[in-house]
């Protein structure tokens, strides 16, 4: 009698748990390999530590920006002297540098890894949510360094142009020039 529970337990545990193994389209997701989740923990990792840093007076080095449920990083390291920010429809002409910081490959930049400019659509949906809302609250003249996680960033998918592989963590340092 203990072996048909157990049994009848399994089968509902089978047929409750594996529609939660597939995406909207109901195909299934497939498992990560080791080298995925070796990936993913370490960006999660490098993001965690980071979110806990603090300066020598004890205060968090990087201020945070909830954004739909999640969180990115931020600190200004320099200070503008405009003082309006951009709006939803601007474009914002940046100086910008970006790295994939668990493996430092740069993903925004010269050859030589300096910084280039690039105006951004603030409302476009190619821009990454995380860049989108944190560009909203900077202003002009202001150079600011950000830690944004795959959920603002890429997601769970790998990018193609620059290769940037799922779950990553970006980093950006960037200046705001103007905006329009």
């Amino acid at each position: 009698m203990k072996s048909i529970y157990v049994a009848l337990c399994w089968v509902v545990v089978m047929m409750l748990g594996l529609p939660a193994c597939s995406d909207d389209d109901g195909k299934t997701i497939p498992a990560h390999t080791e080298e995925e989740k070796i990936w993913i923990a370490d960006n999660q990792k490098y993001f965690q530590e980071r979110k806990e840093y603090l300066e020598d007076d004890g205060q968090l080095l990087y201020s945070r920006l909830v954004v739909e449920k999640d969180t990115l990083l931020y600190r200004i390291l320099e200070t503008g002297l405009v003082d309006s920010l951009p709006s939803i429809n601007s474009d914002v002409k940046v100086s910008m540098r970006g790295v994939l910081p668990v493996s430092n490959t740069i993903i925004v930049g010269d050859k030589d890894g300096n910084p280039v400019d690039e105006t951004l659509d603030l409302d476009s949906p190619n821009l990454i949510k995380g860049l989108s809302a944190l560009l909203l609250k900077i202003r002009k003249g202001e150079r600011v360094e950000t830690i944004i996680p795959y959920q603002l960033g890429y997601g769970e998918k790998n990018y193609s142009n620059p290769y940037i592989p799922l779950c990553s963590t970006l980093q950006f340092t960037f200046t705001v020039k103007e905006f329009k």
